[in-house]
């Protein structure tokens, strides 16, 4: 349960988080323009600030959004008077920008070779001055330039300009997550000290990359190639935004062609002009800066400086990539928890690269965030703030450390703890069906041979509540059909071959009484008798969907070829790695709750059917349970096992439908056609002067 959802707090508790955000605010005003400003109190500011500013929101009551507007525009008109007492990055962009302006490209030249240059004017010359690490040529992206080298014209030197400049893109930010979610949750956002100290304060630009992460988010599905515009922008800002990426397959085309395009300009721009485009020294960073890390320094301990980044690498990747498919759609998408990890096995956490990740907790009901931003402050007390000479100028104190990543940890277990909990709550049973209509679906295709033992055989094995039998004919050019009628089904023709197409015919066919729905094969190869024990739990309501488990159950020798068993391995174990849910099989003989199955939208219209079924009942946290089942021989030759194409294919497109589940947008099914509905220019064929039940 969210938050909001909550009995609102008394309103004296919202008023005193927006009256600690000011006073942080003010203090650390205060403090950064005296003399030799104190670390100490400067980052308790911080810490408490960001901490008693986040618990007395937490459990908020509404506020307006003009009002979370106007106490954050205070608290950045505040900051605009303050200094940058421990951050000196922002000469960097002043003097980008004015190689851009001067040149056309900031990217190639260390500003060191600059020292000696007396053509370099002299307010530029105080910039070289305070600049750190010299040596390296720029490693900022080219959306950052193009703003620097803007800056430089309209303010020259002046780093009021980049304050002003950080400041709106952080409002501008903020009415962008007003339009996506309650003032209330944005507050947790925009009254945080961290976010105003890091951005009009200390000068550090990571607000824009968040700021063209929000506005694709916004754009989504309505305007595709505007959210690739602003995905590629991101990216062009910092190199960290390739890890939204994944999210363009979940949108139309274009706005993958759009991003791509939009890095290929912003960086060709500069690549043509043959002094690079900062990759230089963004290898230099990869390979050797290391700064307050976490998961990363134990990997570099065990495995060595060189193999333990690639681990932290290859493992980060790997979770990003598992984060995106898990989610069931591009609102659910967990941009808090991907750059979340990647923070967890980055060489160099700073304190504003949380900046990355913050907007994307509002509405995500995590503490662990917010956490984070109260005292990952804690990293500014190195060696060289605090004057300990004991400690390397950069070495966070181990105390300061120590006590980061005990508070960021606890809050990760607590969030996952209360998550299990939440989840085990919400598999409680719904309502059982007290006057079950069992319609039974056997797709068959060329079965002539068994389909009329296999109708006699379910209408003999009379499973509760059995209405009707629909046979899907798949283009049959025997006497399937004929059969099928002589045995007593409803037969559906479905011309154009493939078996989830013969079932989604046979849906929208479905007697309206219908509340349950089984399906089975024409082959014999499913025992009729079994057919109660995959109904019993969808009529008990302790199952929407229930899968008759061959796994579980007996396979007659032969029943199934060693391709079989093994994609019937491989998918169930993909599927339970990227959403864990736990399948033993993907057999055909199933049974599911007709309102289930419109909640599914099925579309896959051949060897699919089964994994998609199965994969979106998992993303949409359906109750599904298994029923050991009989299998046997089949009779005849299977369209998928007897042929080496049929088991390419058939295993191809198994895989394919997890990945496209896995990466594209779940809410893309709302606009297909839902099962049930009906369908023109669908023949039906009966035995005449046969009822449709049995």
């Amino acid at each position: 349960m969210a938050p909001s959802t909550h009995k609102p707090a008394p309103r004296y508790l919202t008023i005193g988080g927006a009256l600690v955000f000011l006073a942080a605010m003010t203090t650390l005003v205060l403090i950064s323009r005296s003399v030799n400003a104190p670390i100490l109190p400067y980052v308790a500011a911080l810490v408490l600030g960001g901490a008693m500013v986040s618990v007395a929101l937490w459990r908020s009551g509404p506020i307006s959004g003009w009002i979370v507007l106007l106490v954050a525009a205070i608290g950045h008109g505040l900051a605009l008077f303050g200094y940058a007492p421990y951050e000196d990055d922002y000469f960097r962009f002043i003097w980008d920008g004015w190689r851009l302006v001067e040149t056309g490209t900031p990217y190639g030249i260390p500003p060191e070779n600059f020292f000696d240059d007396l053509s370099v004017p002299a307010p530029l010359q105080d910039v070289l001055e305070w600049m750190n690490y010299p040596e390296h040529p720029t490693i900022y992206g080219p959306t950052l330039q193009g703003l620097f080298g803007l800056n430089y014209l309209v303010s020259g030197t002046n780093e009021l300009g980049l304050r002003l400049l950080f400041a709106s893109a952080t409002l501008g930010l903020i009415a962008l997550l007003l339009r996506q979610h309650p003032p209330q949750r944005v507050a947790l956002f925009a009254w945080n000290p961290l976010v105003v100290a890091e951005t009009t304060l200390h000068i550090h630009p990571d607000i824009i990359l968040a700021f063209f992460l929000s506005a694709a988010l916004l754009a989504g599905r309505r305007y595709a190639a505007l959210a690739g515009l602003f995905l590629g922008l991101a990216a062009a800002t910092k190199l960290v935004a390739l890890a939204a990426f994944p999210l363009l397959f979940r949108l139309r085309p274009i706005a993958l062609v759009t991003a791509l395009a939009t890095l290929a300009v912003t960086y060709g721009i500069f690549a043509i002009q043959g002094l690079g485009a900062g990759f230089d020294s963004t290898e230099t960073f990869a390979a050797s800066w290391y700064f307050n890390p976490f998961a990363f320094q134990a990997l570099v301990l065990t495995l060595g400086g060189g193999w333990g980044r690639i681990a932290a690498l290859l493992i980060a990747g790997a979770i990003v990539i598992w984060l995106h498919a898990s989610a069931r759609d591009l609102k659910s998408l967990p941009l808090a928890e991907i750059f979340g990890i990647i923070l967890l096995f980055a060489p160099a956490v700073n304190a504003w690269y949380l900046l990355w990740l913050l907007p994307f907790a509002i509405g995500r009901d995590r503490i662990w965030p917010y956490v984070a931003s109260a005292v990952l402050p804690l990293s500014y007390l190195t060696g060289l703030h605090l004057g300990d000479y004991s400690l390397e100028e950069f070495a966070v104190h181990p105390i300061a450390q120590n006590v980061e990543w005990a508070a960021i940890g606890l809050a990760l277990v607590f969030d996952i703890w209360r998550g299990l909990g939440r989840k085990h709550d919400s598999s409680a049973p719904s309502t059982p069906v007290e006057t079950p209509q069992v319609s039974v679906i056997i797709p068959a295709l060329n079965e002539e041979d068994c389909v009329g033992t296999a109708v006699r055989g379910i209408k003999s094995a009379a499973p509760n509540g059995i209405c009707e039998v629909i046979v899907a004919d798949n283009g049959s050019t025997d006497r399937t059909a004929l059969e099928a009628m002589n045995a007593g089904a409803l037969v559906v023709s479905e011309p154009e071959r493939g078996y989830g197409a013969a079932c989604l015919a046979a849906i929208a066919k479905l007697d309206p009484k219908t509340n349950i729905i089984l399906f089975m094969d024409a082959d014999l190869a499913d025992a009729p008798e079994d057919a109660h024990a995959l109904i019993a739990p969808l009529i008990d309501g302790h199952a929407d969907m229930v899968i008759g488990s061959r796994t579980l159950g007996t396979i007659e020798s032969g029943a199934m070829s060693a391709p079989q068993r093994f994609g019937n391995w491989l998918a169930p174990a993909l599927v339970r790695f990227i959403w864990g849910v736990h399948y033993s099989d993907l057999g055909p003989f199933r049974a599911i709750r007709r309102d289930a199955l419109e909640r599914l939208a099925m579309a896959d219209r051949d060897f699919g059917w089964t994994i998609e079924m199965q994969v979106r009942a998992a993303k949409m946290d359906m109750r599904i349970c298994e029923r050991p089942v009989l299998y046997r021989r089949r009779v005849g030759t299977s369209k998928i096992s007897g042929t080496v194409r049929g088991v390419i294919l058939a295993g191809w497109k198994i895989l394919y439908v997890i990945a496209r589940e896995a990466f594209g947008d779940f809410d893309k099914g709302t606009s297909r056609a839902r099962p049930g509905t009906s369908r023109k220019n669908q023949p039906v064929t009966k035995q005449p002067h046969q009822a449709n039940t049995p």
